[in-house]
């Protein structure tokens, strides 16, 4: 008998720069009650060492936050992700395509994927989101529960 891999899900960002925490905090709130199937980690940046769990995931949405927008989840949509071509920067920091990439590089594996991004209003030095941001993150607790149990 053959297990399914899990999908992933892959919140970005920064908890203690305001709204720039937002894929990080929802991500912290899936982990504590995954849905089955669902791999969550939350992660500060997107780093080389993350192509493995990557490889073996079914499926991959990344969480981030985007300065901008309205913040009433209204225009919160998953985007496609397609794999960056090129090889990615001597960094350690990486985009979602640049992991993908690596991940088919490195794995010869690069799952579907996907991104959503939270309308962010500021990144000051706070560990509070912005009431339109936290609205937001609210508005897209369903929608990622959603995604986590398609193809379940």
């Amino acid at each position: 008998m053959t297990t399914k891999a899990p999908a992933l899900l892959i919140g970005i960002g920064n908890r203690l720069r305001g709204d720039d925490g937002a894929g990080y905090r929802l991500a912290q709130i899936l982990a504590r009650r995954p849905p089955p199937g669902l791999q969550v980690l939350a992660r500060q940046q997107l780093t080389p060492e993350l192509a493995e769990p990557l490889a073996a995931a079914s499926r991959v949405l990344f969480v981030d936050a985007v300065l901008g927008g309205s913040g009433h989840g209204a225009e919160l949509a998953l985007m496609p992700v397609e794999p960056a071509v090129a090889a990615p920067p001597c960094s350690h920091r990486l985009t979602p395509a640049q992991l993908l990439g690596l991940s088919q590089g490195l794995y010869g594996s690069c799952p579907p994927a996907w991104q959503l991004l939270i309308p962010g209003h500021g990144w000051p030095i706070s560990d509070q989101l912005s009431a339109a941001t936290a609205a937001a993150c609210r508005g897209a607790l369903p929608l990622l529960r959603r995604w986590s149990q398609a193809d379940a």
